[in-house]
């Protein structure tokens, strides 16, 4: 996003703090460790599903059973997915884990190799220390607890790699397509050779203002089971324009078919800033679950559910709610 540069890595920190440091750590003291039960190996997750990314703030904890009930309230439909954020140095959040299996929801994690700290520019976090293997025990500690977790998860590393505000952006730090490849079959080697019951999720942004084209990052179907991708609408103010939910998504969702024509599609992040009018939000809302209705290849999609540089939440009018729990009622029932 051309003018959204400077505020994607703050949403990031934000998010990112807000679960796996305040969450984690609340959820942690009430939990202790990493549930022992057993589970199943893989996990089908179900067509047409739905998830969200919840803050500490709002509608409560994310690692908390009774925010994930909340949200199930406002939007008509228990989420499928709920997702968190990591940092490679961090630790696997075992409580909010054991939380959101306990309420029959797959954990989806986005491990982000870098310190969210930092911002972009951090040289020991660009590509070729991943593909060099200076992050491999990084790698190793999070298959282990991943494997000892035992239960379903959906793991999402290094997204919007065809941005500009990551470490590992393509063209930041020296960063190029090919070792955005060679990296993630590193990590995918060294996760899955361990964890079994990980499903891997690569997910570009959506193609538009201040992005590059993904397919040349893509690593391989060997390497991925889940195609994810990640667009906002900003809204109109300086530096942004209002976009349709069609001239977002419909281009690059047609590019992940023909990449990878046997996988599923998952848009990992969406949110919509407010408009000019109180409808425009409502009737962006509609437009995009006709968009991904309109394809058969989208699984699903990943709501991000804060107030932060724009109010991304659903809920944020009376008259946005009622088109997101009137769309995903139709969604859920296909």
């Amino acid at each position: 996003m051309h003018a959204a540069r400077s505020a994607r890595p703050s949403r990031s920190l934000t998010r990112r703090n807000f679960l796996t440091v305040s969450a984690g750590t609340a959820a942690a003291a009430l939990l202790g460790a990493c549930s022992s039960d057993q589970g199943s190996p893989s996990s089908v997750l179900p067509q047409s599903l739905w998830g969200c990314f919840l803050p500490v703030t709002g509608l409560g904890n994310p690692g908390s059973a009774t925010a994930i009930d909340q949200l199930a309230r406002l939007a008509g439909a228990k989420p499928d997915v709920v997702h968190l954020y990591a940092s490679i140095n961090d630790h696997l959040p075992c409580a909010s884990l054991d939380v959101i299996r306990g309420t029959a929801v797959t954990p989806l994690i986005t491990l982000e190799p870098w310190n969210p700290r930092g911002g972009q520019n951090q040289l020991e976090f660009a590509l070729r220390s991943i593909t060099s293997g200076q992050h491999d025990a990084a790698l190793h500690r999070w298959a282990s607890q991943l494997a000892e977790w035992k239960h379903p998860v959906l793991l999402r590393f290094a997204q919007e790699m065809n941005g500009s505000w990551y470490p590992w952006s393509i063209g930041i730090n020296g960063n190029s397509a090919a070792e955005y490849r060679l990296a993630w079959e590193r990590m995918h080697a060294i996760i899955s050779d361990a964890a079994t019951n990980v499903s891997f999720v690569w997910a570009p942004n959506a193609i538009t203002e201040g992005t590059t084209a993904f397919t040349s990052c893509y690593p391989g179907d060997q390497f991925v089971d889940y195609l994810g991708l990640d667009g906002y609408n900003w809204g109109t103010s300086p530096g942004h324009q209002w976009q349709s939910a069609n001239k977002l998504f419909s281009h690059s969702i047609a590019t992940l078919g023909n990449l990878a024509p046997d996988l599923p599609i998952l848009v990992t992040e969406v949110g919509c800033a407010e408009g000019d009018r109180p409808d425009l939000k409502a009737n962006w809302i509609r437009e995009f679950y006709s968009v991904i209705e309109s394809n058969h290849r989208v699984s699903g999609f990943v709501w991000f559910q804060m107030d932060k540089e724009r109010d991304w939440r659903f809920n944020s009018s009376p008259a946005s709610t009622a088109a997101f729990r009137e769309s995903l009622g139709q969604w859920t029932r296909q």
